[in-house]
């Protein structure tokens, strides 16, 4: 499988979502779904360049259990969720009723996972381009999709919901907060390579059913409340 294959490969959920989400959704418009895209790769190119400078920092590249949670807390999760944020302020939302609105943010959450992924998959493909083993690349990318791409979506999910309700007279700053928490708390336990390594699934549960939780609430606000 050659590297472009690779790549088409990370955007699969995206599209798989798009189509499905215009299909099921009356409400949504094409138009909103690919400002949630282009949005999703101007994220990523901030943050791609922090990472690359910040992380280099000695606070983050000394491999201890503060550095880690250091860097998972205050990079993984604060810096990359408020750009995250930041960018889907730029989602429209006043024509558009929560269900279409949250489905425009799941879509960018899953976009910005997406070039994440092929980020680390160009990185990976090219350390290993001499050395063979390719399925080392397949099973990065396997992995991405379902843990990395899904914090991503439901992160995404939980700030979209803050802005919905901030911009709705509902100011609960718990939606993003749980967003910065639970992405730190899941790329701390991923960097393990021992049996804590799955507590980063737990993280991914836990913020799916927050999501849950919050997209219920955000519902029973009065109509007028949401023009």
């Amino acid at each position: 499988m050659n590297l472009y294959a690779l790549l088409g490969i990370c955007f699969i959920p995206s599209a798989l979502f798009f189509a499905l989400a215009l299909i099921l959704n009356k409400d949504l418009k094409i138009k909103y779904c690919l400002v949630a895209c282009v949005l999703a790769l101007i994220t990523v190119l901030p943050t791609s360049m922090l990472q690359f400078y910040v992380l280099s920092l000695p606070i983050f590249t000394a491999y201890t259990f503060a550095s880690l949670m250091i860097t998972a807390i205050l990079f993984n999760g604060l810096i990359e969720e408020s750009m995250k944020m930041l960018f889907m302020c730029l989602i429209p939302q006043k024509n558009q009723v929560l269900g279409a609105f949250f489905c425009c943010v799941i879509l960018y959450g899953l976009t910005v996972g997406g070039f994440e992924s092929v980020i680390y998959i160009v990185k990976k493909f090219q350390e290993i381009q001499n050395q063979g083993g390719k399925e080392i690349v397949i099973h990065l990318l396997i992995d991405r999709i379902f843990s990395a791409q899904a914090i991503h979506v439901f992160a995404a999910g939980l700030s979209g919901l803050y802005i919905w309700n901030f911009r709705n007279q509902h100011k609960n700053p718990m939606p993003f907060i749980y967003a910065v928490l639970l992405h730190g708390i899941y790329n701390f336990f991923a960097s393990f390579t021992s049996i804590y390594h799955w507590l980063a699934i737990v993280a991914i549960l836990f913020a799916a059913v927050e999501c849950r939780i919050f997209y219920v609430a955000a519902k029973s606000i009065p109509k007028q409340e949401q023009q």
